[in-house]
């Protein structure tokens, strides 16, 4: 049974959703980008906890760490909903070719936050000298890639799609599309002001385990993660919908405008020079 629909009865974990894929070189390549992701946060975890030195207030693995999690999440949430265009759509050039553009650019970005990390260096927002000036430039477009497949997803969801479970049609279609609008713009925002509000980038204070958030001055990170995660949060709402009969509009525009108004609370706050968590 197809990974959208019902779960099948046998087999369980990452095997059953990775076999209820379907076999093209799309599926296959945003599955590796994914897998690839996992397998560099396990990598990573021995010098994440036996590396001492601190980068900006937080391990100086945390920033890999994060992005494994991140991107790995990302491209199989775009795999799964891949699923839901016809084997030909997804085999045709458009979803072909952004799907390497984004594989392309996760490659990029992976080596260069590996490399500075290693070297206890900022792999975004450095400035020191005039190649990281360039390279930070560089992994701006390359984010730009990386969500470029959502958008080119959703549009082909919307022509083509198979819409006989309507909540996770609209669902993937809002989510991708306002996930991919919203995170360039918090993206942009945070790359041209920096992601603190009252301090400067070599730290915010008491932050948020893991996730590295200022819990004592405005952090626009929170905004951009809320906004980012769409592309999950509002599919999933659609699916539900689907499996216990609930109103699809209602469902999929009520999670998507309370995670829009979530965002921009979270943002104006930050703006205004609070943490959404004060110590």
């Amino acid at each position: 049974m197809n990974l959208l629909g019902t779960a099948p009865k046998s087999g369980a974990g990452w095997m059953a959703f990775t076999t209820a894929l379907d076999n093209d070189n799309v599926t296959r390549l945003n599955l590796t980008m994914a897998m690839l992701m996992v397998a560099s946060f396990v990598v990573f975890s021995p010098a994440w906890i036996m590396d001492t030195r601190m980068l900006d207030n937080a391990n100086v693995w945390t920033k890999p760490q994060k992005f494994n999690v991140s991107l790995g999440l990302h491209f199989f949430t775009i795999a799964v909903l891949l699923q839901l265009v016809p084997r030909d759509i997804r085999k045709g050039p458009v979803l072909l070719i952004f799907s390497y553009l984004a594989a392309a650019s996760l490659v990029f970005e992976y080596v260069w936050v590996a490399v500075q990390a290693g070297q206890a260096k900022r792999s975004h927002f450095a400035t020191d000298t005039v190649f990281e000036q360039a390279m930070y430039g560089v992994m701006g477009l390359a984010a730009f890639f990386l969500m470029t497949i959502a958008l080119a997803l959703a549009v082909q969801i919307w022509r083509k799609g198979k819409r006989t479970r309507e909540g996770l049609w609209l669902g993937a279609i809002v989510g991708l599309s306002i996930a991919f609008f919203s995170t360039l713009y918090f993206g942009y925002t945070m790359s041209s002001s920096g992601r603190y509000v009252g301090a400067d980038l070599a730290g915010g204070g008491q932050t948020v385990p893991f996730f590295g958030w200022s819990r004592e001055y405005g952090d626009l990170r929170p905004a951009h993660f809320v906004s980012m995660h769409m592309m999950q949060t509002v599919p999933f709402a659609g699916w539900l919908a689907d499996r216990y009969g609930w109103n699809t509009l209602a469902v999929v525009g009520g999670v998507s405008v309370v995670q829009i108004a979530l965002a921009t609370a979270l943002y104006a706050q930050a703006q205004s020079g609070q943490p959404f968590w004060p110590v």
